[in-house]
């Protein structure tokens, strides 16, 4: 009897662990990078910008759309 440690891998089983580890670590890549905060920032308030605390220094999408938005509907002041 042989243990699993002692088979030999062949071409086959060895593409098919790589496709499979090399998959698994692409995903965990792809979950990292669109769950990071940006520019170091993280919202503290569920990217609900009116009335925040933070919102004049805060430079994440969701305040710079609205400070846009603020300053198209007071003429370009803000």
């Amino acid at each position: 009897m042989s243990s699993d440690l002692q088979r030999q891998i062949h071409r086959r089983e060895f593409f098919r662990a790589a496709a499979r580890y090399g998959s698994l670590a692409a995903i965990g890549v792809a979950a990292y990078l669109t769950t990071r905060p940006r520019n170091g920032q993280i919202c503290i308030n569920n990217s609900i910008c009116r009335g925040c605390a933070a919102f004049t220094d805060c430079g994440l999408p969701s305040a710079l759309s609205a400070k846009a938005a603020r300053a198209g509907a007071n003429g370009g002041k803000s």
